[in-house]
Formats: C-alpha cells, structure tokens, sequence
C-alpha cells in the first residue's frame, strides 16, 4: 500500500518497536476477501482517482472549501490535475487491486467534456458547476429531446448538504445531452448560490407564519416577501438581455435550426420565466456554440459571454445587483416579443429590378418581331 508523508515516518517507526501481527485477509462465508475502508471515506460519494500529495478532496464540503479559498478556476484545476493522478490503495488487502470505482455515464460525460474543453468562457463555467457533481445523487433519462428538470431532495436525513435529482431527455446527440445537463447543473450552482428555492433570484427568507409544503408554495411567498422594486429591475434587466440575443441570433452563425431551438430558449423560458431560467439557458447556449463552432468575434457571442461572466460573479457573490431601471420591464417585454416575431417572419423573396424587366420584355418583342416578319415572308410567297 501507498504511504505518504509523515504517514510513511510513522509506519517505519512502528515496525522498530512493535512486532508485526498476523496480517491474514478477513473471508466472507463464501471464502472471498473482505475489504473494508477507512471510517474516513463512509457514507462520501465515490469519485475516481483523485489523490494530490496524499489528501483527497471527495466530498462536497472539501470541495466548497476548497472553492472559496481558490476561486472556480483554481478548483477547476486542482480536480483537473487529480483526475489524472492514481488514487492511493485505501482499506486494500495485501496483493488485492483496488476496486473500480463506477461513476454514472452523465458524471463520466461532463468530466470528460471539462477536461478536454478549450473554450476558456467554457472551461471557466465548467470549473464552478463540476464541484456540483457531487450534489446529484439521482439521474433520471427521460424520453424525447431538449429538456429536462432539476429538483432539490434537501438533506439526507443523517445531515449534510443539499441532495438533488436531474431528469433529462436522452434523445438527440452527445452534445445536446451534454447542453442539457450543464443547464440543470446551473440550477444546482444557482440554488446552492441563493438558497432561493431553486430561483435564480436571491428572494427574501420564508416568513414565519408561512404554511408552505411545496417548493411552488415557498417559491410565491419568498417572491412575495422580496423587495418588488428589485425584483423588477432585476426582470427588466434579465429580459432585456433576452430581448439583445434575439436581435442579435440571426448573425450569430448557428444553423437554422439551432437558431430557432435557441430563439425558443430565449422567448419562452428566459422572457416569460426571468426568476427561474436566466443563468441555466446562458450556459445552455454558450455550449451550443461550443460545440456548434460559432465564431467567437460575432456580437451575439461577445454579448452571451458577457452575460455569462456577470451571472457567475453573481452567484459566486451571492448576491445581484441590476441595472435596469424597474419601470422598463414592460418595454423590454415588448422588445423580445418583437425581436422573436421578426425571426418568424418569412424572408420576401428579391424583387426583379428594371433592367431585368426590360430585359425579359426586350426578348419578348425580338421574338414576336422574328416571328411577324416570318409570317409576311409566307405571304409573298
């Protein structure tokens, strides 16, 4: 077994002046080696390889940790680097391989897509969503494509963090599942940013007369209870910045159908539902262009990274501070309903310009004259 440190030091001393005990592996009834962990690593979820100097960061509390001490990107690299790294052989008999550890398909697919990712815009929002993983402790596929729903378990019942379950749609390719679920991975980082009931809006605390036994329940009188001022400039500010993306999609380089799945994000879940899809449909488009190759000089990129960038200083604040004036909300509505309706607009066809007119009539009158003097030749004959 792989000892580390002042963990090695100890070892040798101990064999100085202690004699070695029977080290015989412990059998089950059937005759198969039994293998037991440290007490340390009970009850922590399972993660693969991760060992740095001989200390292990496997649990969500060690994590977060972690996270504010360094900032995202700095745990995004540490985990990175672990990854790549074996695990030392803990609680092993001797001469035993370590078990394998086996992580859902949908944690193996984000930890890849962190690992191999270029995009920096990207890698820096992947660096503060797969400390999450660990949260997740249900994944539902569902059918059809392009959807999917995050919800909060709360904690387990020994104590600990939040717990959540993420259903989503298994149909489509791997890069509209890996959109997908870095969209609900968002919720997670926004919940857990807010403690708001799964609103991306740090709403004010349940009043302490209130009755509520449903997330919905808890969500309408945390709204309630919040400043309407602020909450209205926050709509404005977050449907104006919808209301921008749809004026610019047309130019953003995406293929039609993109842009038409991309227009309904934007008009349907981010416009009409500001307090509950903002964050998530930013990280869901920026991984669309992502994967889809859009140029990163177009406005349409340059303004989503922005908004990106401002929504995860956000949440790493854990606190929102707009811009938008409360009174503008209504006019900003307006805008991205007309910006969405334009794009519904069927193109009008090039209308013929006059010379191509005279042209077609210059053709026609040739070929009558051919054809008149054709005729009259026939006569004098």
């Amino acid at each position: 077994m792989r000892q580390h440190g002042h963990e090695r030091d100890t070892a040798d001393r101990s064999a100085e002046t202690h004699p070695r005990r029977d080290t015989a592996v412990p059998t089950s009834a059937g005759g198969r080696p039994v293998v037991r962990e440290p007490a340390l690593d009970r009850g922590r979820p399972a993660e693969p390889g991760r060992a740095l100097d001989g200390h292990r960061v496997d649990d969500a509390a060690q994590v977060l940790a972690l996270q504010r001490a360094v900032g995202n990107r700095g745990v995004g690299a540490f985990l990175a680097v672990q990854r790549m790294m074996p695990a030392p052989a803990q609680g092993q008999a001797a001469g035993q391989a370590p078990a394998a550890v086996v992580n859902p398909v949908e944690i193996q697919q984000l930890q890849a897509y962190h690992a191999s990712v270029r995009n920096a815009q990207v890698r820096s929002l992947l660096d503060e969503l797969i400390p999450h993983l660990q949260r997740v402790t249900t994944w539902n596929q569902t059918p059809g494509r392009g959807g999917g729903n995050t919800r909060n378990l709360g904690p387990p019942p020994t104590g600990g963090p939040n717990q959540y379950q993420i259903n989503y749609a298994a149909g489509g390719t791997d890069s509209e599942r890996i959109a997908i679920l870095v969209h609900e991975l968002t919720h997670v980082a926004v919940n857990e940013a807010y403690h708001s009931d799964m609103l991306n809006y740090p709403v004010a605390p349940l009043p302490a007369t209130s009755t509520a036994t449903t997330e919905g329940q808890r969500q309408t009188e945390r709204i309630g209870a919040t400043n309407r001022n602020d909450l209205d400039s926050f709509r404005a500010q977050v449907v104006g910045n919808a209301a921008t993306l749809l004026e610019l999609l047309p130019q953003a380089g995406f293929t039609q159908a993109r842009k038409k799945e991309a227009a309904d994000k934007l008009s349907a879940h981010t416009a009409q539902n500001p307090l509950h899809e903002y964050d998530a449909v930013l990280s869901h488009l920026l991984v669309w262009a992502d994967h889809d190759g859009v140029s990163r000089t177009t406005p349409f990129y340059e303004k989503l990274t922005e908004m990106v960038t401002e929504a995860a200083g956000w949440r790493e604040a854990g606190i929102i501070t707009p811009t938008a004036d409360a009174g503008s909300l209504p006019a900003e509505q307006a805008r991205a309903l007309t910006a969405r309706r334009a794009m519904n607009a069927p193109t009008p066809a090039p209308a013929a310009g006059p010379s191509n007119h005279r042209t077609i009539r210059g053709r026609a009158m040739n070929i009558l004259n051919r054809l008149a003097e054709r005729l009259s030749r026939d006569d004098r004959s």
